[in-house]
């Protein structure tokens, strides 16, 4: 059946619109700046002495400076996901790309890493981003005592950031880094350690070096020659001295990468210096 002129001119009108709006919506984010980095996010979380205490569920994720969901970290409550009110709200249960398990039975430290992805695979444009955390210890979906919540803000572009929030009374140890892939950036001594990576090129592996002078949080990524974060060798916490890291060549799934440059980013307690190595096999 042939559709009459009025509607054939809407429908076309239609057409044209949604494609010009997708064009620009291609365009605009385009032209947006995007650094390559990683935020590293500590956090201690604090009892509050409530219903299943000391008992919890936590889950640790991303907002943009709107307030809508990028992406989870952290989801710790394998059958109680429910009772994290406002994670469920944001996220409706993404957990992508997170680290996931059961529901913990201490208070305990938490460490996460961010890429700059939203939880589709996408780089996220540079400008101020949330870090939430929340935990529960009671059945908050149903008695609506929601537990404990703490947000940080920070800047993703070219300016590393270090935020140190002060303690509150269920979160405590509170640093967040934001750390831009700068090849050449050297402040590791300001944090009293320094790196050797050897041998350079190599062809079967290379050894990372750390000597710190104080207990530390290290660490340690691996970008290709387009900032695309390959593999994390370290991201841990350990006392002063030297500790000896190797590299394979390898990606984090196994792959066995080509030929070429890449860059070892090493952080330390906020500090940050990033190498270039080459493998050659």
């Amino acid at each position: 059946m042939k559709l009459p002129a009025i509607y054939r001119t809407t429908l076309i009108s239609i057409i044209l619109l949604v494609f010009y709006t997708t064009c620009l919506s291609q365009s605009f984010r385009s032209n947006l700046a995007i650094t390559p980095g990683t935020l590293t996010f500590t956090v201690k979380t604090i009892t509050n002495n409530t219903t299943y205490s000391p008992r919890n569920v936590i889950a640790i994720w991303i907002k943009d400076a709107q307030g809508n969901f990028v992406v989870s970290r952290k989801v710790m409550a394998n059958k109680r996901k429910n009772h994290l009110v406002k994670w469920n709200s944001s996220s409706v249960g993404n957990t992508v790309t997170a680290i996931t398990g059961s529901t913990l039975g201490t208070h305990e430290s938490h460490t996460v890493t961010w890429d700059g992805k939203n939880a589709s695979g996408m780089d996220m444009p540079d400008g101020t981003y949330q870090i939430w955390v929340e935990y529960s210890s009671t059945n908050s979906a149903s008695n609506g005592n929601q537990g404990p919540s703490l947000s940080v803000e920070f800047t993703k572009g070219s300016d590393a950031q270090h935020i140190t929030p002060a303690n509150g009374a269920y979160y405590q140890n509170i640093v967040a880094d934001w750390v831009p892939l700068t090849t050449g950036l050297n402040n590791l001594s300001k944090s009293g350690a320094s790196v050797k990576i050897y041998p350079n090129p190599f062809g079967s592996e290379t050894t990372v070096q750390l000597i710190c002078e104080k207990p530390s949080q290290a660490f340690i990524c691996v970008f290709d020659g387009s900032g695309k974060k390959v593999t994390e060798l370290l991201n841990d916490s350990f006392s002063s001295g030297t500790r000896i890291y190797t590299w394979d060549g390898k990606s984090d799934k196994g792959q066995k990468l080509i030929n070429g440059m890449y860059l070892i980013q090493i952080q330390i307690n906020g500090f940050t210096e990033t190498q270039k190595v080459i493998i050659n096999r």
